[in-house]
């Protein structure tokens, strides 16, 4: 089993008071591994922001991150662990338990974290808190706790689901499905298709895209654009709806409360009675 190569550069900095704040004591965290043979890549990042960037020909994947903690033993506790099996490699980051009793009232830690992995590469990756952004990679399973999230140039399919914070996704190659409970979501470019199993609250805009499905929406507007083939919404408790440029079918199976408008559908356009 190979394991990533830490670089803990802890000499420069490991008590010095950061530009923020919020941060009194900082230092950076780094490590890098060959990237020959890796086809996946399941990352796991706590407290702090996410970036996860494709690059094309990457022959190593490097992690680095900025630590940040009130206190010294915090600090110390806020590691990035690696192993790799076979073709896949795990990547997380190591955070101190906050809630343990151990810490005063207001004790604090972050890692934000950068990866840069090749291109061809698959992201499995659970983000617990802070945003998040993801691109150019060749799939993504996505799962994030609270935060916003920017995803773009996913050459396959790509899975979200997300509890809290805005979302943004362009230029999907594939499928696309996002589960969502609060935060409005901005979705463009998607060429297979847009599946919403459910989405709790937030404004939803979808522009561009082979299909559309929203099995449930609680509250929020929906605005949908330029869908080459079938538009489905099955169930749509609040909010209005706003359909144009359908190269098939329309159709709302069930809602609550605001107007449904549609213009440019070349197919059926099937609307619950009111």
């Amino acid at each position: 089993m190979n394991r990533l190569i830490p670089a803990v550069a802890l000499a420069l900095g490991s008590i010095a008071l950061a530009h923020a704040d919020d941060c009194r004591h900082s230092a950076e965290r780094s490590a890098v591994a060959d990237a020959a043979g890796i086809t996946k890549v399941v990352i796991g990042a706590g407290a702090g922001d996410l970036k996860v960037r494709g690059a094309p020909a990457a022959s190593r994947i490097q992690a680095s991150g900025h630590a940040c903690a009130s206190n010294d033993d915090l600090l110390a506790k806020i590691q990035i662990d690696s192993r790799r099996e076979g073709d896949t490699l795990y990547l997380k980051t190591l955070m101190p338990d906050l809630e343990d009793g151990s810490f005063l009232f207001n004790a604090y830690a972050r890692l934000d974290l950068s990866v840069q992995v090749p291109d061809t590469v698959a992201i499995e990756l659970e983000d617990s808190s802070g945003d998040l952004e993801l691109s150019r990679v060749k799939s993504a399973v996505v799962a994030d706790s609270s935060g916003d999230i920017e995803i773009r140039d996913i050459a396959g399919d790509l899975d979200v689901s997300d509890s809290s914070g805005d979302i943004e996704i362009d230029r999907v190659a594939g499928n696309l499905r996002v589960k969502d409970s609060s935060g409005d979501m901005e979705i463009e470019e998607i060429q297979g298709q847009v599946e919403i199993p459910i989405d709790s609250s937030g404004d939803i805009s979808i522009t561009q895209a082979g299909s559309v499905h929203i099995h449930q929406d609680s509250s929020g507007g929906i605005v949908i654009r330029r869908v080459n083939r079938d538009v489905r919404i099955d169930t749509d408790s609040s909010g209005d709806i706003d359909v144009a440029e359908v190269g098939g079918n329309f159709s709302v199976g069930a809602d609550g409360s605001g107007s449904i408008r549609q213009a440019k559908v070349l197919g059926r356009v099937e609307l619950p009675e009111r």
